[in-house]
């Protein structure tokens, strides 16, 4: 103890001998100069709303010496269940070892490469970000010292106007997000200059997410055989994430036509909903879950549908499918101004429906046989398929 209070007092001194501008700067310096890296990150959603899991653990190897265009970085993630992510500067793919399935793709999309959890609040987005966080002037700082895990360390805060922080840098909010606050925290290590520590909220959401990077190895090195998808045992299922939704769309495809399959659900007024006692023309579902990027954007429309079409006899319900209570949804729901009747308790429906992904949209006729089915909002199909045959 009296070690770690010497340790404390010693480096209170040095830190005020140097300016916020050139504590950071040296962080800049340290994390340009990486080639390879390899760390353990620990990312925490927060609250934590319902049962499922908020944490996520993982080793995470980074190569910056990548001259890819999407990245700039190539990336090996393994999580604590032995899935692994990996994007070689060309090609990425995504293993699942409870699945034993393997999704590649070959030419992946820009937001395929930034898609992985641990992605987010990584020494990448850190490398990225800081040198800009320290150059805009608009964005206010505040330092000062702390303790964690006994290493004593740097804690910046970022109060930064009209922006959040994403893997590539600062993005700039819609125009319409006025007095927008993004606050950052950033605890660097004061013996080896690494973060090890970030946080993240903003003033439009409750959301925090915080990622604990431990077990620094530099330089570090992962074996060639990595990056090949190929290295999977032959019992499992390889092919292109393209192919793999193409054939679940086709499968939930193959219902139309078909009884629906019927279901009791609670609302979150109080009551219950059952398919086969709905009595209107056409009935719409949409099966969604929260801080679902697809199902947000998807809100205002489906609004619009229902101001113009209930009247004349269209139902639309929203099932939400991931949780095992209402909890927290109310808010959600609100927050998100969605006005059509929102149903849980959605996973064993969702998938007799032969649905995972969200939003799905399942269109029923007065028979409640299936008209129309699709992974996604497509807007002037789904209007057209509506107004065809709610005619009559």
């Amino acid at each position: 103890m009296k070690k770690l209070i010497l340790l404390v007092v010693v480096s209170l001194f040095y830190s005020c001998n140097q300016t916020d501008k050139e504590i950071l700067e040296e962080t800049i310096e340290k994390l340009n100069i990486l080639e390879t890296l390899e760390y353990n990150t620990r990312v925490i959603f927060l609250p934590k709303t319902d049962d499922r899991n908020n944490i996520f653990i993982a080793n995470c190897y980074y190569d910056f010496t990548s001259k890819d265009s999407l990245l700039g970085a190539k990336y090996h993630f393994v999580s604590k269940d032995g899935d692994e992510q990996v994007f070689d500067g060309e090609k990425m793919f995504y293993s699942s070892a409870k699945e034993e399935r393997v999704l590649y793709e070959n030419v992946p999309k820009d937001y395929q490469v930034k898609s992985s959890i641990y992605g987010l609040r990584s020494i990448l987005e850190i490398r990225n970000v800081l040198p800009e966080l320290l150059q805009d002037v608009t964005i206010m700082i505040k330092k000062e010292d702390t303790i964690v895990n006994d290493l004593i360390c740097y804690k910046f805060d970022f109060e930064i106007p009209d922006r959040y922080v994403s893997q590539t840098g600062l993005d700039r909010v819609p125009d319409d997000m006025k007095n927008y606050i993004f606050n950052y925290q950033l605890i660097i290590s004061k013996e080896n200059k690494l973060p090890v520590y970030v946080k993240t909220k903003n003033s439009e959401s409750d959301q925090i997410i915080t990622a604990s990077l431990s077990d620094f190895k530099v330089p570090a090195k992962r074996d060639d055989i990595v990056w090949s998808y190929k290295r999977f045992p032959e019992g499992y299922l390889t092919m292109s994430e393209g192919e793999y939704y193409k054939r679940k769309r086709m499968n939930m495809e193959s219902n139309i036509g078909k009884k629906a399959p019927d279901f009791t659900l609670p609302t979150l007024a109080g009551d219950t909903v059952s398919l086969s006692r709905l009595e209107n023309k056409l009935t719409l579902l949409e099966f969604w879950f929260p801080n679902c990027g697809g199902c947000v954007e998807a809100v205002p429309h489906i609004n619009e549908m229902q101001q113009k079409y209930k009247e004349k006899g269209l139902d639309i319900y929203g099932i939400e499918f991931t949780r095992p209570n209402d909890k927290g949804l109310k808010k959600y729901v609100e927050k998100q101004n969605i006005e059509i009747p929102t149903l849980y308790l959605g996973k064993d429906t969702a998938s007799s429906y032969g649905t995972s992904a969200a939003p799905t949209f399942v269109l029923l006729n007065e028979q409640k046989e299936i008209l129309y089915i699709h992974m996604g909002l497509e807007k002037k199909a789904l209007i057209k398929m509506i107004e065809e045959n709610i005619k009559g």
